[in-house]
């Protein structure tokens, strides 16, 4: 069975856990692996996080748990002293703490910035790993900036504006508790001046955007799908057709989806589509490392426009 799992072994022998930060490990869902394609693994120091994206059996999930543990007890036991594991396939998510215990408060570093993660109660942890080369891009574009944050969740968009010298930052996401969260997050970096923090429909807020506008900077997240509220494929455009109102000259704007039916030239022609020759394309981020993909129409798009 150790054979099935040596992907993953030779990922976690060649992974970067002594810089001790946020990282993907083995990224499965990238497809260089077919028949390990439902697996990811992930470093939340002092945590491996395990998930997989359809049922295993409980024979072979306590092989591959027991392979992994065996694995980082040889070599690491120093950096990891933890293993939990989410099953995530169909609309129940399960996550179960293997071996180990977790910390009291769980803070992870990116980039010498702390962020507030939680393994156990949560489908999504708090962090996205994989929108490192995104926080890094804001981060370098922020200095003295008027910044947007337009589906903020947890607000690490935020934290890096304001790590990058950010004048005041704007935070609006109509979920409250990833916001409170959020607030948790500059506390912990110790940014308590110039943030905002809007618990509103997003697509029932322009108006008070408006009011605030224009920015320097606009980053435009969302989810793929939120029930009741938004749905990526249908909704975008609702969200592109105001971003005009918005700009001014020199705004740089990020752009993300995260829809593996959404090609990176259709997410294009819906932006040209809905934003009528207002802002232009510049490029798209590469993808954070550790995250290979087979496919790059299926994985996260994140795209860099500015002011036409």
């Amino acid at each position: 069975m150790t054979n099935k799992f040596s992907a993953i072994l030779t990922a976690l022998a060649d992974a970067p856990l002594a810089a001790n930060e946020l990282c993907r490990i083995f990224h499965g869902r990238g497809h260089s692996v077919t028949e390990l394609s439902h697996i990811n693994l992930d470093f939340y120091p002092p945590v491996l996080f395990l998930v997989s994206y359809q049922e295993i059996e409980n024979d072979e999930l306590t092989q591959l748990t027991d392979t992994i543990w065996q694995w980082a007890q040889e070599h690491v036991p120093e950096l990891v002293n933890t293993l939990v594991y989410q099953q995530r396939s169909g609309i129940n998510t399960r996550n179960t703490l293997i071996c180990g215990e977790l910390p009291q408060e769980h803070v992870v570093t990116e980039n010498s910035i702390k962020f507030k993660v939680d393994l156990l109660s949560r489908q999504n942890t708090g962090i996205f790993p994989d929108m490192r080369r995104g926080r890094e891009f804001v981060q370098a574009n922020s200095n003295n900036a008027k910044v947007l944050n337009l589906f903020s969740y947890t607000c690490g968009f935020s934290v890096a504006a304001m790590q990058g010298g950010a004048d005041q930052v704007i935070n609006m996401d109509m979920n409250k508790g990833v916001l409170r969260t959020g607030k948790q997050n500059h506390q912990l970096n110790g940014f308590t001046q110039g943030v905002s923090f809007y618990p509103h429909d997003i697509l029932k807020s322009f108006g008070k955007l408006k009011k605030s506008a224009p920015y320097e900077l606009i980053i435009v997240d969302p989810p793929s799908f939120q029930k009741g509220s938004f749905i990526l494929t249908k909704d975008y455009q609702k969200i592109l057709r105001r971003l005009p109102e918005l700009l001014n000259e020199n705004t740089q704007l990020l752009l993300c989806a995260n829809s593996p039916e959404l090609s990176e030239q259709a997410f294009k022609d819906l932006i040209t589509e809905h934003t009528q020759g207002a802002i232009s394309f510049v490029e798209r981020l590469a993808p954070t490392d550790g995250f290979v993909e087979v496919d790059s129409d299926r994985s996260l798009k994140a795209l860099v426009y500015k002011s036409a």
